[in-house]
């Protein structure tokens, strides 16, 4: 069917073609790829109306000028020639459903220059984030200079990108950004249907708590940072080959690990590494007694009416049993990572904890949680004095001050989503090994040298060897 009102991209292109890979990237030209984009964009309209259960054929295409008239036309000589050429191939029509989970949809023409007080006419609003996401709600702000873009929920992430010469890190093309939304899809993080959720729906968009997809590519993470360690391993010391898992289910019974849960399907699925040492200081858990003994939250009586609660697991303890103390800095500042639930232990005042990388805990009942992720307890605060220099987090942003969960997080979030979701366990895997392939990690007999204090790096100039680059 034919919609001349619309500058038609290629639609017959299909979806993988579209979208950014390594071998197929965003510009770098500081240029707009409207018709990869306005593709992208249509095919997202068109996947969250069939799942709305509507028949695409019931789909009135018009592109935005059309849709808005007057109001479009308005702001046309406020906008770059590429983008109104974006503007005139992507589709707009009555009723349709939120965008994408934390889009509304393409900004009405009232709102793309609705922050023009603190932003100037060189960004527009492309996209408006979902009402009731965040209070002051803003969304995706393109850079009509650079032809780049980032997100920002609400009014108050706008600092995090400003000016933009000092943040470049944060804003991408925006094929990249509707790249990273779609492979949100594709890997079932997001989905959209007209089921029932555990959480707040947003139109036909579900968040999940992590999805089987994700499973798949942590446990390939983790084979590919075993397999760089182990080669590094002279043979004759190398623990014997074993076809069993790292932890079977019974030995994760033993430990109280929740059943079924994203931790417990990576730890039965990935096989057991032979040698000790994963990274500086913390211990493969070659041994399920030790491993269930050093599980502190997972024999806490948990019941809440919402739904289910996950706890943090410690997947690899400190080798030399150092502990962390979770303690409130202040009445105001809270160090602790984890779930409220488990700010206080419901048998003990002590808030003292074996250090180590630990799975995210999350309450399944909310949205923009990650139980694929993870939080690395170390037993030493980072900028224990409010210095102005040291660890980093994704974001360029500085780790909260006597801060000791916050080494390899996201911090601002380019591609949605609030700061406080946990990065995401195969992202760690994939930057230990570029560790261990570059040679900043040395690997010895053990496994990786070094104990737990080798993070200390990240707050003594070293920050770059500690940093994950940014993503969903």
């Amino acid at each position: 069917m034919s919609h001349p009102h619309i500058n038609q991209p290629d639609e017959d292109i299909s979806l993988n073609e579209l979208l950014v890979t390594p071998t197929h990237p965003g510009r770098t030209d500081n240029t707009l790829d409207h018709g990869r984009c306005a593709a992208l964009h249509n095919k997202l309209v068109e996947y969250a109306w069939v799942a709305e259960g509507r028949h695409i054929s019931d789909l009135r295409r018009r592109s935005f000028f059309e849709y808005y008239g007057d109001q479009a036309n308005e702001i046309r000589e406020r906008l770059d020639s590429t983008l109104v050429t974006f503007l005139e191939s992507i589709v707009v029509a009555e009723d349709l459903p939120p965008f994408f989970f934390w889009v509304e949809g393409i900004s009405s023409p009232a709102f793309m220059f609705f922050y023009s007080d603190t932003l100037s006419d060189r960004f527009v609003v492309l996209y408006n984030t979902y009402p009731g996401f965040v209070g002051h709600a803003v969304g995706l702000i393109y850079d009509q200079q650079l032809h780049r873009a980032t997100m920002a929920l609400g009014i108050e992430d706008i600092d995090f990108t400003q000016p933009v010469e000092s943040h470049g890190e944060l804003w991408h093309p925006l094929e990249t950004i509707l790249s990273n939304w779609w492979h949100m899809i594709q890997i079932g993080k997001i989905t959209a249907s007209q089921d029932s959720a555990p959480n707040e729906k947003h139109g036909p968009w579900i968040w999940h708590s992590y999805s089987p997809a994700q499973v798949t590519s942590a446990v390939a993470s983790f084979e590919r940072l075993s397999k760089a360690i182990e080669d590094r391993i002279p043979p004759d010391k190398l623990l014997p080959v074993s076809d069993e898992p790292l932890l079977n289910h019974a030995k994760l019974d033993e430990a109280s690990v929740p059943n079924p849960c994203f931790i417990r399907s990576f730890l039965t699925s990935i096989r057991r590494p032979r040698f000790d040492r994963i990274a500086p200081g913390l211990v493969i858990p070659h041994n399920p007694a030790v491993f269930a003994a050093n599980q502190r939250y997972t024999t806490i009586n948990i019941r809440f009416e919402y739904g289910p609660i996950i706890p943090p697991i410690l997947i690899f303890a400190s080798a030399e049993r150092q502990t962390v103390n979770l303690a409130p800095i202040n009445r105001y500042t809270s160090i602790n990572p984890f779930c409220v639930i488990f700010h206080q232990d419901a048998s003990s005042n002590d808030q003292l904890v074996l250090s180590g990388l630990y799975s995210e805990s999350v309450e399944r009942f909310s949205v923009d949680n990650a139980e694929e992720g993870f939080r690395l307890l170390l037993p030493f605060l980072f900028r224990a004095s409010g210095e102005e220099d040291g660890a980093r987090k994704s974001g360029m942003d500085l780790v909260q001050a006597k801060s000791v969960a916050d080494l390899f997080q996201h911090g601002f979030k380019p591609f949605g989503g609030e700061w406080w979701r946990a990065q995401r366990l195969e992202r760690l895997f994939d930057h230990w090994t570029y560790l261990v392939e570059s040679g900043i990690w040395k690997v010895g007999e053990n496994g990786i040298e070094g104990d737990i204090n080798t993070f200390k790096e990240a707050d003594r100039g070293q920050w770059a060897d500690y940093r994950i680059a940014p993503s969903w």
